[in-house]
């Protein structure tokens, strides 16, 4: 991976931190999510953790839908977390992939059943589901 798609991931990174951060203050969440820089030297870390989250990020020139290789990716750095794919590719909306035990919190914590979204609907899919997310 070249300097400038490492300086391309990085900074979507850090936007995805702001929004996660400015919608965790929305909520009165006390807690300030930050990048993990210790996923460029050790395996299976998440870009981005939060409670109850495993967040992965991706940003590439030129597709439309994620990867199944950076759905295993987070999948494995998740643990006992909610995988969160947030990806984007140029000119094209951010989209957020999630298991669908995550949005709707009856059904049982299986991975393999995942959904697409924007970051809008994840962070309602949150505000309405957080207190479940704390339970599960």
């Amino acid at each position: 991976m070249g300097a400038d798609s490492r300086r391309k991931g990085a900074t979507f990174e850090r936007s995805v931190v702001a929004q996660i951060n400015e919608w965790l203050e929305s909520q009165d969440i006390n807690f300030n999510c930050k990048r993990n820089l210790d996923q460029y030297q050790q395996k299976d870390l998440a870009d981005i953790d939060i409670p109850y989250h495993a967040v992965e990020c991706k940003h590439y020139a030129d597709g439309w839908t994620y990867k199944p290789e950076w759905l295993e990716q987070v999948r494995e750095a998740a643990g006992d977390k909610i995988p969160v794919l947030i990806y984007k590719y140029n000119r094209k909306p951010i989209q957020v992939c999630l298991p669908m035990y995550a949005v709707n919190t009856e059904w049982p914590a299986k991975n393999d059943l995942v959904c697409i979204m924007t970051m809008e609907d994840w962070f309602e899919v949150m505000n309405r589901n957080w207190r479940h997310y704390e339970r599960m």
